[in-house]
């Protein structure tokens, strides 16, 4: 029996430690946060957006740069093997406008809950503020994970650490140098969902209003450069 070291317990990392705690190997789960998915809380204003129902072209079309190179990945996982899996989990989900997928309880705790209810069935080892320090690797190959509390020996280890796009749910970058010091070579990295900074004082006057089907443009030499569509929070 092989043993797996997940590193990060966001989204994918959960993902990742019940797809190989379910293919027979002994999962230890790392987060440096206190609980796991935090990232997940928050996202559709704490009722976790968990995918959307348009097809494998739409996705490829609103990936920045190229998107193309996710087609492996979407054929053998697609946002409609996720909902499935989690049907089969007993979540239940629901399509909003702009095909949004949601729990049906409107809660990313209810989420998050079942993720948890799936390790604990597949016998995964959850270890929560312990953040990881390094990966060792002999012979090419990934042999152990440390972390501030201890060491852990492993036959692979899978880094799910997410970006540096959230510090405050645990969003720091630390997978890129991680993954750097095993050999991997990092791109340089920008941000994909970013806020709108405006110099006017008004808008501090109306923080909290979130708007629906709003358009923002971009117009740069009389011309609109980009455009958006969605909803909109001022903050």
């Amino acid at each position: 029996m092989k043993q797996i070291v997940v590193i990060g317990g966001g989204a994918a990392g959960l993902m990742a430690a019940v797809i190989a705690g379910r293919e027979g190997a002994r999962v230890i789960l790392l987060e440096k946060m206190n609980m796991v998915g935090k990232k997940m809380g928050i996202t559709g204003k704490g009722r976790c957006n968990i995918t959307n129902s348009a097809d494998m072209a739409e996705f490829i079309k609103n990936t920045p740069g190229n998107g193309k190179f996710l087609y492996g990945a979407y054929e053998r996982f697609s946002n409609e093997d996720l909902i499935e899996l989690l049907h089969s989990w007993g979540l239940k989900t629901k399509v909003e406008r702009g095909g949004r997928v949601f729990p049906e309880s409107d809660s990313a705790l209810e989420v998050r809950n079942t993720f948890m209810k799936i390790l604990k069935k597949y016998k995964v080892q959850v270890h929560l503020n312990e953040p990881v320090t390094s990966i060792t690797v002999e012979d090419g190959r990934v042999v152990g994970v440390t972390t501030d509390n201890e060491q852990y020996a492993c036959d692979a280890a899978i880094i799910c650490t997410g970006g540096a796009s959230y510090p405050l749910t645990g969003s720091t970058g630390d997978g890129y140098a991680l993954a750097k010091k095993v050999g991997h070579t990092i791109t340089d990295i920008r941000p994909s969902l970013v806020p709108i900074v405006a110099d006017e004082s008004w808008v501090k006057d109306i923080m909290g209003l979130s708007l629906r089907n709003v358009e923002v443009s971009v117009i740069s030499k009389n011309k609109v450069q980009a455009k958006q569509f969605g909803e909109m929070m001022f903050t």
